[in-house]
């Protein structure tokens, strides 16, 4: 143990400087620390508590709910993670590279396909739009996904998934010995080797002693999707564990609150009679329970000695607002989200702070939607390309699987905030040379080369059936203009521009 009184006495001379934090005093005996590991914290129960209580937080208040929803729209999206695949031809004689446009679309279409409800995972019960938005709300809620790899799945493609509960991922299993820790053996280096599942019913508790029998599945069998935020982390922590407290406690004031107005709309009050005798009523009902007759602009005499004591309570209060407003705040910085997107307020808001908190939440989700494609996405896409290869769906040599190995994902992006401003800018870096036309594309979420190919059908379509789509075309002022940023569409053969 430190010697605090040699500390203390060392900060009170002159020239020392030590921090503040770390005092020992009257202001900070409640703040209670230690240095042990994140998988230590975890263990005794503490993680199923955690993931218990996130749960049910995600199934019971309005703003877990919106915070799984919000994951899934952003970072998935209405469309997914699509597949663009960028095989390229090995170089001519002349040294230039091409895509190779059969593979590419062969692979995409093989993706398609096995994306599909009914043949991506092994119940087929769900697309694979549906399954990441699935996988993405499981990390949120419980701080980490399990999926299962299939391979040689009866179906065409000899390759399926299978999502597995994480509460089945044993975190009462630990080991030092073999170097189990909640569940997760590893090697020397800290690499998985093997998971412990339990069943379903043992989650469920059906089972009533604590000793169940594991499936011990090898760690190629299985991706184990979390967010590491400490060296050595062997399980995920879930994503609303700094709001869960703030959260649930609005939730049963909100509850209280409404309780408090409804009575205080209801105006109850008493009957008060000196000498004690049972108020008369208007009447009784089938219990015996006296009943007294109330509507509006009604005024009644009461009888001989009595008397009526109101009973008013003062709700909801005028702070009620600002208060909710306050709590979350402070539960929206710990979702990692904005406090108008979690609240669905935007009283308050102006374009310059609503594109502030836009642009920065936006990042955010970008940053998770490059966590999940390098870590659920990609991983899927390699293990069904080898899979799709040895079964012969793709009439390609399966022993070039680097080569076909080529994906560019395409995420959800959003639309400009200010449409207008943001075209005129980008126009402006591409002038300038610091921008492409491609990475415009990309960022709203297009494929250019996708999108040049269509402006050429389309400018094939219009000359065939002899209309003039350049007339038609608004012209920005100051700019000149012809196509998607200056694009002058051409043919797919002869290379000359359409007239």
């Amino acid at each position: 143990m430190p010697n605090w009184k040699f500390w203390q006495r060392k900060k009170k001379h002159k020239g020392f400087r030590g921090f503040d934090a770390a005092a020992i005093n009257r202001l900070l005996n409640d703040w209670v620390t230690t240095s042990k590991s994140i998988d230590q914290d975890l263990k005794n129960g503490v993680l199923k508590i955690l993931r218990a209580r996130s749960r049910d937080l995600c199934q019971n208040n309005d703003y877990g709910r919106k915070f799984l929803n919000l994951l899934a729209t952003n970072v998935v999206g209405p469309n997914g993670i699509r597949l663009q695949s960028k095989v390229y031809r090995p170089p001519n004689s002349r040294g230039k590279v091409v895509l190779d446009g059969p593979a590419n679309e062969q692979i995409e279409r093989a993706w398609r396909k096995w994306c599909k409800k009914g043949n991506c995972t092994v119940d087929g019960q769900l697309g694979f739009v549906d399954v990441q938005k699935l996988i993405i709300k499981t990390a949120g809620r419980d701080g980490e996904a399990l999926i299962r790899i299939v391979r040689n799945f009866p179906n065409e493609f000899g390759f399926a998934i299978q999502i597995l509960d994480p509460a089945r991922l044993d975190e009462d299993k630990n080991d030092n010995r073999q170097n189990i820790t909640l569940g997760v053996q590893k090697d020397e280096w800290g690499r998985p080797i093997n998971y412990y599942i339990v069943s379903q019913d043992a989650v469920d508790g059906y089972y009533e002693s604590i000793v169940y029998d594991h499936e011990i599945l090898p760690a190629e069998e299985i991706i184990h999707l979390y967010i590491i935020e400490h060296p050595g982390q062997s399980r995920g922590v879930p994503w609303p564990i700094t709001a869960l407290k703030r959260l649930h406690m609005l939730g049963n004031y909100e509850e209280s609150e409404l309780v408090a107005s409804r009575i205080a709309a209801a105006k109850m009050g008493f009957f008060i009679n000196p000498d004690g005798s049972l108020y008369p009523g208007d009447d009784t009902d089938s219990l015996g329970n006296v009943v007294t007759e109330v509507s509006p602009g009604k005024f009644e005499q009461l009888p001989a000695g009595w008397d009526f004591k109101a009973f008013d309570v003062d709700h909801p209060t005028t702070a009620f607002e600002d208060f909710i407003k306050a709590i979350l705040k402070g539960a929206a910085a710990g979702l990692n989200v904005s406090y108008a997107s979690l609240a669905n307020d935007m009283a308050d808001a102006n374009y310059s702070s609503t594109r502030h908190a836009t642009l920065e939440e936006r990042d955010h989700w970008m940053s998770l939607q490059r966590w999940f494609i390098e870590n659920f996405i990609n991983p899927i896409f390699e293990e069904w390309l080898r899979m799709v290869l040895l079964k012969k769906v793709l009439n390609l040599p399966a022993e070039a699987y680097e080569r076909w190995n080529s994906p560019i994902w395409q995420p959800r992006r959003w639309s400009w905030i200010d449409p207008l401003k943001d075209v005129k800018a980008s126009e402006t870096a591409i002038a300038m040379g610091i921008n492409s036309r491609t990475r415009i594309a990309s960022e709203q979420g297009h494929d250019f080369d996708d999108i040049i190919e269509e402006l050429a059908r389309e400018k094939e379509k219009a000359q065939e059936l002899g209309l003039d789509l350049e007339a038609k075309k608004p012209q920005t002022q100051g700019v000149k203009s012809n196509g998607f940023l200056g694009i002058t569409p051409v043919r797919q053969s002869g290379g000359k521009a359409l007239p």
